[in-house]
C-alpha cells in the first residue's frame, strides 16, 4: 500500500483524529514498537479506503459524513485485528499478509453493501462476521503452509480484541454503577443520622418515641412490590 495518497484535507483530518483515539486505547501489552506499526497500517488502509472512494462511483455518491463511518469501520477493525495478531504468536512477516487479505475483505464487504443501500447496522454486523471469518482463514492458510503450528492456530483464533475490550467496558460500568450506588447508601446515611440525632437532641424522649415507632412501622408495613 502506497501511503503517499493525495486527499482532500477533510479526509486526512478525519483519519488521523482517528488515529490520535486509537493511541489513547492501545492496551497496556502492547509495546511502542507495536504500537507505531499499528497505526502505520491504519493510516495506509484508511487512506486507501478514502482514496478508493473518490474513485468508484457508489462511494463517491455518498455524503462525507456516510463516507467517513467507513472509514471508521476501516479504521477500527484494523485496531482490533493487528491486536489479535501481536498476541496470536504468529511471526511478524506474516502480519502484512493477513492484514491485507482483511482490509480487501472489508472493501468488500463494504461496496455490496453501499450497492444494495443496506443500513449501518446491517454494514457492521457483516463485516464483523466476515472479518473474523477472513482472518480464521488466513491463520489456517499459515497452518496448512506450515508456518504456524497447532497450538498457534489455536491461540491464533481465540484472539478477540473487540470482545475483550466489550468486556473490560462492561465490568467497568458495572464497578461504576456499584461505587454510585455505595456512594448514594452512604450520603443517605449521613442524612439519616443526621436528621435521627437532631429530633433525639431537640425532642429527647419524645422524639427518641417517634424514631422507634416510625422504624417499627416501616419494617412491619408490607411493601408493594409487583
Amino acid at each position: 500500500m502506497d501511503e503517499a495518497v493525495t486527499l482532500d484535507k477533510k479526509y486526512t483530518d478525519f483519519i488521523e483524529e482517528l488515529i490520535s483515539q486509537v493511541a489513547s486505547v492501545v492496551p497496556d501489552d502492547i509495546n511502542e514498537l507495536q504500537k507505531n506499526y499499528l497505526q502505520t497500517n491504519i493510516r495506509k488502509s484508511t487512506y486507501l479506503l478514502a482514496s478508493s472512494m473518490l474513485e468508484t462511483e457508489e462511494f463517491s455518491n455518498l455524503d462525507f459524513e456516510q463516507q467517513c463511518f467507513y472509514i471508521q469501520v476501516m479504521a477500527e477493525w484494523s485496531f482490533h485485528k493487528e491486536i489479535d495478531l501481536f498476541r496470536s504468536g504468529i511471526p511478524a512477516k506474516y502480519w502484512k499478509g493477513v492484514m491485507q487479505q482483511i482490509w480487501y475483505t472489508i472493501w468488500e464487504v463494504m461496496y455490496a453493501c453501499i450497492k444494495n443501500e443496506a443500513p449501518e447496522h446491517v454494514v457492521l454486523s457483516l463485516i464483523d462476521r466476515f472479518v473474523n471469518r477472513a482472518y480464521n482463514d488466513a491463520v489456517e492458510e499459515l497452518k496448512d503452509a506450515d508456518v504456524i503450528d497447532e497450538a498457534t492456530e489455536v491461540i491464533a483464533k481465540e484472539q478477540s480484541n473487540i470482545e475483550k475490550m466489550a468486556q473490560e467496558y462492561r465490568l467497568e460500568r458495572k464497578i461504576s454503577s456499584d461505587i454510585k450506588k455505595l456512594v448514594i447508601r452512604f450520603i443517605l446515611a449521613v442524612i439519616i443520622s443526621g436528621i435521627v440525632t437532631f429530633v433525639i437532641l431537640k425532642f429527647k424522649l419524645v422524639g427518641l418515641v417517634v424514631i422507634l415507632t416510625f422504624l417499627l412501622v416501616y419494617h412491619f408495613i408490607p411493601s408493594n412490590k409487583t
